[in-house]
């Protein structure tokens, strides 16, 4: 049969409001013709006349609007027939929902390696779910909303184990069940920094204990974030 063809969205799937995005179908090179759909419009189809772009596996969108977040998917033609549809392409749109989102840690900001902690989107605004996002990156599954009876919404995320090796910057957004694709504008941003491991304590607390008349420390600070240099001092006498 015929392979299926490949849909994706540039430069994300996630996309700001008012930003541009394209929408690709990538198929073989003999298909001669390509063919969008899109849930909730009339037979699924997407007109071509919507197509602002002379490449027939495109769609071009200059400035996306919440109307445009959903569901895609794709297929072409070619000489041997009609290829099935591709895997569904979800659009999100950001900045929807003007309501104010916060993402906090419940814990220190500063985790060991191989350590979890847990991250707190909440809201004012009656947001059914909340989803984590690591650098632009869906991180994780959406979470229902829990009510705290305190006029506050959240969600609560488990993070982990973090390792020193990537960065560890979230952010999230709410949105309602009867809509998944259209989202709230990001909350401010969390690092987590990964702490030297429990191996490189003692081996600060070794020299410390054998040198007593000497002095020990770290230049810029004792404290830094993962691959960042740092110069270790030791003064004996």
């Amino acid at each position: 049969g015929l392979s299926k063809p490949t849909l994706r969205a540039v430069p994300s799937s996630v996309v700001t409001i008012g930003k541009q995005v394209t929408i690709i179908c990538e198929g073989p090179p003999n298909a001669m013709e390509y063919h969008f759909y899109k849930e909730g419009n009339p037979d699924f189809q997407i007109p071509t006349t919507h197509q602002d772009t002379e490449e027939k596996n495109k769609i071009f969108i200059s400035s996306i609007r919440s109307h445009n977040a959903g569901q895609y998917w794709c297929c072409y033609k070619s000489p041997a027939g009609t290829s099935e549809h591709s895997d569904t392409l979800e659009l999100v749109v950001t900045g929807v929902y003007s309501s104010k989102v916060t993402l906090s840690s419940m814990s220190s900001h500063v985790v060991t390696s191989g350590g979890y902690v847990t991250l707190q989107c909440s809201s004012q605004e009656e947001y059914n779910s909340f989803i984590l996002m690591k650098e632009d990156q869906i991180f994780s599954m959406p979470m229902a909303s829990q009510n705290t009876y305190t006029g506050v919404f959240q969600a609560l995320f488990r993070v982990g184990p973090v390792t020193p090796n990537q960065r560890w910057r979230f952010t999230c957004y709410g949105y309602y069940w009867n809509s998944s694709q259209p989202w709230s504008f990001p909350s401010n941003h969390v690092e987590l920094l990964v702490s030297v491991s429990q191996e490189m304590h003692l081996i600060f607390f070794y020299f410390v204990w054998t040198l007593h008349n000497s002095t020990i420390w770290a230049e810029p600070v004792t404290l830094i974030t993962s691959e960042s240099p740092i110069t270790v001092w030791c003064d004996g006498t």
